[in-house]
């Protein structure tokens, strides 16, 4: 948990090209202290993180939902970084995105009922 949220602060820091001493001395720690944070070695407090977050001018919620996330993006294949890109990209039709998780859940329950292969999908 802490190691995902230490890469969080490493991340929006790097963005921003503050160097780590910067952003240390900005909030009132030791650059020893900061990078321990960033590696995860460190627990960090809520006091310590809103601290950060208002010196980088981020929501604390950027640095708590990196421990929320329930499937990390790092674990995906090339072909699921893929799909989550292009529904991404629909994100502005809801009911697009919504048919669609309609269509794959189909195909996903048929493959697992022992069919074989997916079904042929309809021409459009």
């Amino acid at each position: 948990m802490f190691k995902k949220i230490g890469q969080r602060i490493r991340k929006v820091r790097l963005e921003q090209g503050i160097k780590q001493k910067d952003l240390a001395r900005r909030i009132g720690i030791s650059q020893g202290a900061l990078t321990n944070f960033e590696l995860g070695r460190r627990r960090i407090s809520l006091e310590w993180m809103f601290k950060i977050a208002r010196a980088l001018e981020v929501p604390l919620g950027y640095f708590v939902s990196a421990v929320e996330t329930p499937m990390e993006e790092d674990s995906l294949g090339p072909k699921e970084h893929r799909l989550l890109r292009a529904f991404r990209r629909i994100s502005r039709d809801p009911r697009l995105q919504m048919e669609l998780l309609h269509v794959l859940e189909r195909v996903g329950l048929h493959l697992e009922k022992g069919a074989g292969r997916a079904p042929r999908a309809a021409a459009v």
